[in-house]
């Protein structure tokens, strides 16, 4: 999968999942304490730094993570330090934007990012296999042809 590509990708899956997290948490409001708004809102410049959240972390993913020639132990010690600094990055961020004001939020935050991050990459690995299955057939047609 071509850098640019990956990275407009995982923007959007980004931006998506956190929206998704966003809304669970709605939900979760509404069925607490029966008035979602009462707890929540979210503010233009918020929704922006959604999407600007999404197009920094999967720019940090694409620099840190796409390497051709490292070995297993290092693009896993790579993983950690970008799971790590994505998270410290969200978390400045939310500070900035204001996602969180108290405890209660700063923790919401934490799982919402957790599972963005394991959405996000289980989504990079299944495209990417869908790409590799194609070239792969293709590659079939080829041969067939000849």
């Amino acid at each position: 999968m071509g850098k640019l590509k990956l990275w407009f990708l995982q923007t959007m899956m980004i931006s998506f999942a956190i929206l998704v997290g966003i809304i669970l948490e709605g939900v979760v409001y509404l069925i607490v304490d029966n008035d979602p708004l009462s707890e929540m809102s979210l503010d233009w410049y918020q929704l922006l730094s959604i999407v600007l959240t999404g197009a920094v972390c999967s720019l940090f993913s694409v620099i840190l993570l796409c390497r051709e020639s490292v070995s297993k132990k290092e693009y896993l010690i790579r993983v950690i330090i970008h799971c790590v600094l994505l998270y410290g990055l969200v978390v400045l961020i939310g500070k900035i934007f204001t996602w969180y004001t108290k405890l209660e939020g700063f923790l919401l935050v934490t799982i919402i990012y957790f599972l963005v991050y394991v959405f996000v990459w289980v989504s990079t690995i299944f495209l990417q296999k869908q790409d590799e299955n194609k070239i792969n057939k293709a590659l079939g047609d080829i041969r067939d042809e000849e």
